[in-house]
């Protein structure tokens, strides 16, 4: 993540004078935006002000948990001021911060008296090189409580320097309670951390029943200034305005600027370099998936249509649906080196925001833990669903975790795909993450009322077992229309890689185990999948069903080994009745293609399942598995290791590692 305060060496130039630049010395522009599903900040950089490339491989470059109140930004606003930093004011508010389970509330605040989305906040940060950030929240409410202090929101902060004045303005939609939405500016300190005068009405529409938000203020090249923002009159959309001041005395135009059909929000003008032209940016919230518009003016008189991102001249490269953004002009070099910085930053694993030290096993919460034994660097690394990692030097005491799955939001995925059941493998002097990923946006079957979403086994790749791992040539490994899950790896005796697989019960009623040969780079697939076993072939997995009993439909969890005489076997995970339990079958014919005969009974206790098996560095097999039980309406998982025999023709499971 970005750095919040700066750092030693850049110290100086954050307080001392630094020269305006000229245009001149531009070449290339910034693009900052956010997104719904994640309220956290992205930037993209374009040499040409036509494509745009997201830095940080399409992932946040600030997390909004991380800076805001409410635990999420919206309406990133940059712009740069006569002393080269660079200003960035944003809405501290997050719409789905109760899904997100942040809050117990749907808003902040009751939704009757104070609206829709309802915040008090505003994220304020400053910066020399885009890289290094001082920040600040301010409240509004709080600043001027007599005034402000029942505001209903405080949205869309935009800033601007005042020659007048010789202070950064900000300017930002505000209402109080749950009133009329309307325009108001105040201005800040020179360290860009609190409002110095209280807000006033920066523009009053001319119909009192309207609704005005968004503005977005342009010095033209005839000392004018224009407004750009949003009227909420039929449809909502964008108008503009025209003054000979900055914040007061706008005329307004009764004529649309955008050119939608439906309704957008979110106007941003940036000039092009070395041109008399200027783009409207406009955000086109009322179409699936969100898109921006973009229409191009030399006068501010006449405008002309560009169309939307990748439907037109405008292209985003590796990111799709940004959300409320801004342009701006920057030199070459600082596009380079926020490029490069991301760049370096993408090559390490990251913390999440929960990382710790000293960690006790059973003080972490996961699902499905898999546990690499690293030759290389003698550390053990867990896996399992979420995407995360923790690292251990004894199995005792873990640190972390690290964000190490780095997928492409451009493929199948999505942006912030689900991730289960993630497996570390080391092969051919390379780590290979093999996880269950899933897009809920993209739906490919119904079956007995139960929607499926696309679901499938992945691999990524990594130089290092601490990853950060990513994806390789092929998009896909497994058929688009079936979900699977839990891929496992394994050799067999032809002396080729396979992935081992689910095909998931929701879709065909009985689940299956399932292998795929894969290329010798594990880079993707070769031909289609083959059926190993069913469940309906367990003895020991069963349900009730209509009041009988029967066979439970579900397969999970495969990891496969060899026992102290070379007996192939595979453990996996099922159901008995209510327990989540684990089973083990063993292939007659010493390969994948089996036949596979099932032992009779489960191998671990009730409610332990889903588990794999290593080697510890001093020679002790172990298997993983994580407890599973109902605590006040949540499933708690706790990840436990058992000690195992393989010396004979079976696999033991000998009681519990302490």
């Amino acid at each position: 993540m970005i750095l919040w305060a700066c750092i030693i060496l850049s110290l100086a130039s954050c307080t001392t004078g630094r020269r305006e630049l000229t245009e001149k010395e531009m070449g290339a522009y910034l693009f900052v935006f956010f997104s719904d599903p994640t309220h956290s900040l992205f930037m993209a950089t374009s040499y040409d002000g036509y494509t745009f490339t997201a830095v940080n491989e399409g992932r946040p470059v600030i997390d909004g948990d991380t800076i805001a109140e409410q635990r999420g930004i919206r309406d990133p606003h940059i712009t740069r001021g006569p002393d080269g930093a660079f200003y960035l004011a944003m809405t501290d508010l997050h719409i789905f911060a109760q899904r997100e389970r942040l809050r117990p509330t749907l808003w902040e605040r009751d939704g009757d008296a104070y609206g829709w989305g309802n915040n008090r906040g505003l994220v304020l940060m400053k910066s020399t090189d885009l890289i290094h950030w001082t920040r600040s929240n301010v409240r509004v409410d709080q600043a001027y409580p007599e005034t402000f202090g029942n505001i209903g929101c405080a949205w869309a902060p935009e800033t601007i320097y005042d020659p007048q004045e010789g202070k950064m303005m900000i300017y930002f939609t505000m209402r109080i309670g749950n009133g009329k939405s309307q325009l108001y500016y105040a201005y800040t300190d020179d360290d860009f951390t609190r409002l110095v005068t209280e807000p006033k009405l920066l523009f009053e529409y001319p119909k009192p029943d309207v609704q005005t938000l968004d503005a977005d203020i342009t010095p033209l090249p005839d000392g004018r200034y224009c407004m750009m923002f949003v009227a909420q009159e039929g449809k909502s959309g964008v108008k503009i305005a025209l003054s000979d001041s900055i914040h007061s005395g706008y005329q307004f135009e009764e004529r649309w600027i955008d050119f939608e059909p439906r309704a957008c929000e979110a106007p941003n003008v940036w000039k092009r370099i070395g041109e008399d032209k200027w783009v409207v940016m406009y955000d086109i919230f009322s179409i699936n998936p969100h898109n921006f518009g973009f229409a191009e003016t030399t006068d501010f008189v006449h405008f002309t249509h560009l169309g939307h991102f990748n439907e037109g001249v405008m292209k985003a490269v590796n990111f799709q649906s940004p959300k409320h953004g801004s342009v701006i002009q920057i030199t070459r070099a600082e596009a380079q080196r926020l490029e490069q910085y991301w760049q370096e930053q993408s090559s390490k694993p990251r913390k999440s925001r929960f990382y710790r030290t000293d960690i006790p096993l059973d003080s972490i919460r996961l699902s499905d833990p898999c546990i690499l034994a690293d030759p290389q660097t003698h550390l053990y690394y867990m896996s399992g669903t979420s995407g995360l990692l923790w690292k251990s030097a004894d199995l005792k005491r873990w640190e972390g975790p690290y964000e190490v799955a780095y997928t492409n939001p451009s493929s199948w995925m999505g942006k912030h795909p689900q991730i289960w059941a993630a497996e570390l493998h080391r092969y051919h002097d390379k780590y290979y993450y093999f996880a269950t990923f899933t897009n809920e946006a993209i739906r490919i079957d119904s079956v007995r009322g139960n929607v499926i979403p696309r679901r499938a086994s992945h691999i990524l790749v990594s130089d290092k077992a601490e990853g950060p791992y990513k994806p390789m040539a092929d998009p896909t490994y497994l058929p688009a229309e079936k979900p699977t899950l839990d891929g496992t790896f394994w050799v067999d005796s032809d002396g080729k890689p396979y992935m081992v697989y689910c095909y998931e019960w929701l879709q065909n009623w009985n689940g299956t185990i399932e292998k795929i040969e894969l290329k010798p780079d594990l880079s993707g697939s070769v031909g289609e999948g083959r059926l190993l076993f069913k469940a309906s072939d367990s003895p020991w997995s069963r349900e009730m069903q209509d009041g009988k009993e029967t066979f439970n439909k579900v397969t999970d969890g495969p990891w496969l080994f060899r026992t102290g005489t070379g007996r192939l076997g595979m453990i996996w995970t099922s159901w008995v009745y209510r327990d989540y339990t684990q089973g083990v079958a063993y292939s007659e014919s010493g390969t994948l293609d089996g036949p596979w005969v099932q032992e009779p009974q489960p191998i671990t206790p009730p409610n332990y399942g889903h588990g794999m098996m290593f080697q510890t560095f001093e020679g002790e097999w172990l298997l993983s598995a994580h407890s599973h039980k109902e605590v006040n309406g949540r499933y708690v998982r706790i990840p436990h290791l058992f000690k195992v025999d393989l010396s004979g023709d079976k696999l033991v499971v000998t009681g519990e590692w302490k």
